[in-house]
């Protein structure tokens, strides 16, 4: 199949901006015009579903489709799709002033509507739309890949300790909201700063060390997933609430 270019695509997203109305409420019609394809899916939700080359990052390069999770109100099954333009930012419908398509940050946009971030895919409509090379790919735009045996697509087994699947559902759980560090403890720290748990007074220094698993069982607390004593020591209890918090967050991923 023949597909517009990125910078076709980019110059049908940027030629709607202050305008588009046509396409309120339409994401999915008006991010599939920019590709050139025909209609084959009713909503957002349904087109990032068959896709299967996800990345969490808000890194996303020029000309992908970027999704999110819209988490409450009329449109919450069909969920929220635009193009990236790079840099960070995407073009977006409903986004500007009177609801016209408008140019902006994909961070900004999630905190506005209050979505969850659900990351770009290299493929749309069952087409590879991105060249890039995934050897290339930093740390933060690994793939979440979709093995049926594997989380998010099956809960990971409640341990008492970690284990390299564990790890990296964390670490794809922390990009999926944009807390894309290298250095997954740093991630997990400001993560825990932002809920309120790891306080400003203390490091982001990426050493998980007693006051960061003191903020982390707090959080688990709070969830219902750690009935016991705030100790700082991030022994099997917490583990495995950490776990059980993880296979609750798999949802939003798949």
């Amino acid at each position: 199949m023949s597909i517009a270019s990125v910078e076709q695509r980019i110059g049908f997203a940027s030629g709607k901006v202050g305008a588009g109305r046509e396409f309120t409420g339409r994401c999915e019609a008006f991010v599939r015009s920019c590709f050139g394809f025909p209609a084959r899916y009713a909503s957002a939700r349904l087109a990032f579903e068959a896709t299967t080359r996800r990345h969490p990052a808000m890194a996303a390069p020029a000309g992908v489709p970027v999704f999110w999770d819209i988490l409450a109100g009329p449109n919450v099954n069909a969920d929220h799709v635009a193009l990236s333009v790079g840099g960070g930012f995407c073009i977006s419908t409903s986004a500007g002033r009177n609801r016209t398509v408008a140019k902006v940050s994909i961070d900004d946009l999630t905190r506005r509507w209050g979505m969850r971030y659900r990351g770009w895919s290299e493929d749309y409509h069952g087409v590879v739309v991105h060249a890039g090379s995934r050897g290339m790919a930093s740390a933060e735009e690994q793939v979440v890949t979709m093995s049926p045996d594997a989380w998010p697509m099956r809960d990971l087994p409640v341990a008492g300790n970690h284990t390299p699947s564990s790890l990296r559902a964390w670490r794809t759980l922390m990009a999926s909201i944009g807390f894309t560090d290298d250095d997954l403890d740093l991630a997990m720290q400001r993560w825990l700063r932002r809920r309120g748990f790891y306080a400003e007074h203390l490091l982001l220094d990426g050493d998980f060390a007693v006051e960061s698993v003191k903020a982390l069982q707090q959080f688990l607390a709070g969830k219902g997933l750690y009935p016991f004593g705030i100790d700082g020591d991030r022994g099997p209890d917490t583990v495995q609430g950490e776990i059980r918090y993880l296979n609750q967050q798999r949802r939003f991923l798949v």
